[in-house]
């Protein structure tokens, strides 16, 4: 008769906690830690390159080659993506009135220069080339050490071109796009 009574009282206490554990069993999840919680940094819609990626990556070094590859052909309107694997900053620079050497820069006509600053190490930077010819760049710290690249930019085959026209044809809205992305190639 004890071992029954056992039992009772240990189901009885049972059923009394039941309730508060049933309300802890769908209460609200523990907070998520910052570090892993998804936030939003830019409203704004990515532009295509954000979201399909670079076409090439060059890769900056502290030792020679300073950037690799230091030539890479490309099609109009691809991006290349410079990644600073070194331990100091470094840059991407087109503007001739900056280069300690003439012969250290060269640019289409009628082509904006770029520049990236200072990329620390870790750091990237892009840069979408929408006029065919020859860029040469150099890094600002390390034009003396022979830091120059180029990037052979070649017109887009006439299947690009003809994907392009269609993709704009199939999607009007997106005109206001192409007429823009016109736009900033002429700045």
């Amino acid at each position: 008769m004890c071992a029954f009574c056992c039992c009772i009282a240990l189901i009885a206490g049972l059923l009394l906690l039941a309730p508060s554990w049933a309300g802890r069993a769908y209460a609200t999840p523990p907070d998520t830690p910052e570090s892993v919680r998804a936030t939003a940094t830019n409203d704004s819609t990515p532009d295509a390159s954000d979201i399909t990626g670079p076409t090439a990556i060059v890769k900056m070094s502290d030792d020679a080659p300073m950037y690799q590859p230091d030539s890479i052909v490309i099609r109009a309107g691809q991006t290349v993506e410079w990644v600073n694997t070194g331990q100091v900053s470094h840059s991407v620079v087109d503007d001739p009135t900056r280069a300690n050497k003439v012969d250290d820069v060269l640019l289409p006509s009628d082509v904006s220069t770029f520049s990236s600053g200072n990329v620390m190490p870790g750091g990237k930077y892009r840069h979408t080339f929408t006029s065919p010819g020859k860029y040469r760049y150099f890094c600002m710290s390390h034009e003396i050490d022979g830091m120059i690249g180029e990037v052979i930019v070649e017109p887009p085959t006439p299947a690009e071109t003809a994907r392009e026209a269609s993709q704009f044809q199939s999607q009007p809205w997106r005109a206001g796009d192409r007429q823009d992305r016109s736009i900033d190639a002429s700045h």
